[in-house]
């Protein structure tokens, strides 16, 4: 599952990974990140926010979304076709 996440504080107040995120730290967001679930059993939160495949979309145009250009040695925006194709990796990534 794709979920929308904040990162936790340990005992010493450091920022770590929340242990029901198997794969995460993408399409920062101010202090929301994104990330796969673990899919073992453990307790995940209700509260997360689940993101489909429209949601990711909305998300990945919003944060900007760069492509790598070798004719011109820059980084261009993203199109729509190169965005869905980048989120449908990312879904099947831990299907």
């Amino acid at each position: 599952m794709i979920v929308e996440y904040k990162m936790h504080r340990n005992k010493q107040g450091n920022k770590i990974i929340p242990f029901f995120i198997a794969d995460g730290g993408y399409y920062v967001d101010g202090n929301k990140l994104v990330g796969h679930t673990v899919n073992d059993g453990s307790y995940i939160p209700e509260t997360l926010i689940v993101l489909d495949r429209d949601a990711l979309i909305t998300r990945v145009t919003n944060s900007g979304y760069k492509v790598y250009n070798p004719d011109t040695n820059e980084y261009d925006s993203g199109t729509a076709e190169e965005i869905e194709a980048h989120v449908d990796a990312f879904i099947s990534k831990h299907d």
